[in-house]
């Protein structure tokens, strides 16, 4: 039997079908749905759980490994911000409009870890430099250099944003 066939017949004995009979039969149709729907949902959450154990145990680890200054440093990060105030006027003085604050709230995030990579940089260039105390403006000066060459879409100007 054919596919157009099969289908005939099932629109057929549909048409057949009393009032209650396709109201069964719809319902049975919504259960199984759901049923998927929360064996899908079921999956994700699992899935979900199973990646934030996996970077909370990564998290724990890396903590774990650290040195006091380190630690320090970690817990300094973790507290700092941007204040929202600075990053509203500097972005409402770009676009010329007024911000939305989610928008601020990106933005904020987004310089936060800028700095912390360009911290995390300047760091290894102060090891190789077998320097020890603060960070010195040269640090900061080749971690921006470094880090503008290796992110991508990152503007270059001709001249360094500091002469």
């Amino acid at each position: 039997m054919s596919s157009e066939e099969t289908d005939k017949n099932e629109l057929e004995l549909i048409e057949k079908e009393s009032p209650k009979e396709v109201e069964k039969r719809d319902d049975t149709d919504k259960r199984e749905n759901l049923e998927s729907d929360s064996s899908l949902e079921e999956s994700l959450f699992s899935q979900e759980s199973l990646y934030k154990q996996v970077d909370d145990s990564e998290i724990k680890r890396a903590i774990s490994e650290m040195n006091e200054a380190d630690l320090q440093r970690n817990e300094t990060f973790k507290r700092s911000k941007f204040p929202k105030s600075a990053i509203k006027k500097h972005i409402s003085s770009i676009i010329g409009q007024a911000v939305n604050p989610n928008m601020i709230i990106a933005v904020a995030g987004l310089s936060k870890v800028f700095v912390g990579e360009m911290v995390e940089e300047a760091k290894k260039i102060q090891q190789e430099m077998n320097d020890d105390g603060a960070l010195l403006p040269s640090h900061i000066h080749e971690a921006y250099r470094r880090l503008c060459r290796k992110i991508p879409n990152m503007k270059l100007n001709n001249k360094a944003p500091w002469a």
